[in-house]
């Protein structure tokens, strides 16, 4: 897949959740299929997550690589003192494994990742329809490489740990008198401290000699273009319910003298654990 591709995919993915977020959708149900939490209550989702992962590095030359990736999910809604400015939280949670192909030198690469997302949020819409959640967040990625190729560090890091925006909407919908909600979330970094090594120097150099300056970088989105979007489909499965989602997660930057990126495209399943009962009945 080329980079004009990504970023086409990158681009129109943020524009779903934006339209989503400004032109929420008109519906009316007549009972909701997802209801925020009261105050000191809290929503949970539990989710397995299987798709594909790509990855881009400059080490010594250009290489990419294609491959699968395999996961788990959570997400949780809390709600908060309803007097407060942000009267609700969300986190998202994901860890992901992943074996990718460099197609043209060949050769493997095995990757984890770990993302972890929480966020406070202010009801900016409320409503029977549409519920549209605005706040900010911080977020933590950390993705580890091992290489073979890569004589000098064959196990490699990379990641952020960053502040930024969250936005999270939902609207409910009625289809031959089965309640849904579509939920559409985006965590957007702004600003943090990123961790990619210089691959010339492995990382025991580093802490011999001090050269923390190699790994370390400020990151904005100048250097480091991140994002994380969900969009999930919640249904009615007898006294419970389901979600049936997608999330898109992408990083590229450029520290410690190369240029990266690495992104996931994964199909989730999950379960909604808790909710606010008076609603189900």
């Amino acid at each position: 897949m080329t980079d004009s591709c990504r970023c086409s995919d990158c681009l129109s993915s943020v524009l779903i959740a934006v339209l989503l977020a400004v032109f929420p959708l008109q519906a009316h149900a007549q009972r909701k299929a997802w209801g925020l939490p009261g105050y000191k209550e809290t929503v949970s989702t539990f989710s397995l997550a299987g798709g594909t992962t790509f990855a881009r590095d400059t080490y010594l030359s250009e290489s990419r690589y294609n491959g699968w990736a395999v996961g788990l999910e959570g997400d949780s809604w809390k709600g908060y003192n309803p007097d407060k400015l942000f009267s609700y939280g969300r986190s998202y949670t994901s860890v992901l494994f992943s074996s990718l192909k460099n197609h043209l030198k060949g050769g493997n690469t095995l990757e984890v990742g770990i993302s972890e997302s929480m966020a406070f949020l202010w009801p900016a819409v409320k409503s029977d329809a549409c519920d549209l959640l605005i706040g900010p967040a911080a977020m933590m990625d950390l993705v580890v490489l091992y290489n073979g190729q890569n004589t000098n560090n064959m196990a490699n890091g990379a990641g952020h740990l960053a502040a930024g925006l969250c936005v999270d909407n939902t609207f409910r919908f009625n289809i031959f008198r089965y309640d849904m909600a579509l939920q559409a979330t985006l965590y957007l970094p702004i600003a943090g401290v990123g961790f990619a090594p210089d691959y010339d120097m492995p990382y025991y150099y580093m802490y011999k000699y001090g050269e923390y300056g190699k790994a370390l970088h400020f990151v904005t989105p100048f250097n480091n273009r991140a994002l994380t979007q969900q969009v999930a489909l919640v249904l009615p499965c007898r006294a419970s319910r389901i979600r049936v989602g997608y999330t898109f997660d992408y990083i590229g930057n450029r520290l410690g003298g190369h240029t990266r990126s690495i992104g996931s495209g994964m199909f989730t399943l999950g379960c909604c654990m808790k909710f606010e009962t008076k609603e189900w009945k």
